[in-house]
């Protein structure tokens, strides 16, 4: 995408990091109306959105009806809180790569138990070690040959 406002001041290796973060930690609209429809009375919906405290409250009152009454009406609101939550995880990964802060993605210390460096791939760009099928470097975003 080229126009994405997201995305722009990055290099590729940062545009293909945050592509890459983006897909494996955005949530999807369809499952947060299934978590509020059927098992929203126990606040799995909440749960879903990383809404923690609400979940637990609804946990709470999960032996009243009240909770599943809630979340029936919730499932409604669930698309754009979902889309929100996107809007934001992505605001959060371009503050994250655009200011050179840590990664979501931490690298393990170096061992020999360590998975990263069972095969002895390293990234040419940091020298973070990288595990075998990966293509990008889980430090800095780089691709990895």
């Amino acid at each position: 995408m080229t126009g994405d406002p997201y995305t722009a001041g990055m290099t590729e290796a940062q545009r293909a990091y945050f592509y890459s973060e983006y897909q494996n930690q955005r949530k999807d609209e369809v499952a947060g109306i299934l978590f509020a429809f059927f098992l929203g009375g126990f606040g799995a919906h909440h749960f879903y959105l990383k809404r923690n405290g609400m979940g637990v409250l609804y946990l709470c009152f999960c032996w009243t009806i009240i909770p599943a009454v809630v979340a029936f009406f919730e499932c409604f609101f669930m698309p754009g809180r979902v889309r929100e939550y996107n809007a934001l995880l992505a605001v959060q990964l371009q503050q994250t790569i655009l200011n050179g802060g840590a990664t979501t993605t931490p690298v393990p210390p170096a061992n020999n138990h360590n998975p990263y460096l069972a095969n002895g791939r390293v990234c040419s760009q940091c020298g973070a070690p990288v595990e075998h099928d990966a293509q990008f470097c889980p430090k800095c975003g780089a691709r990895v040959a």
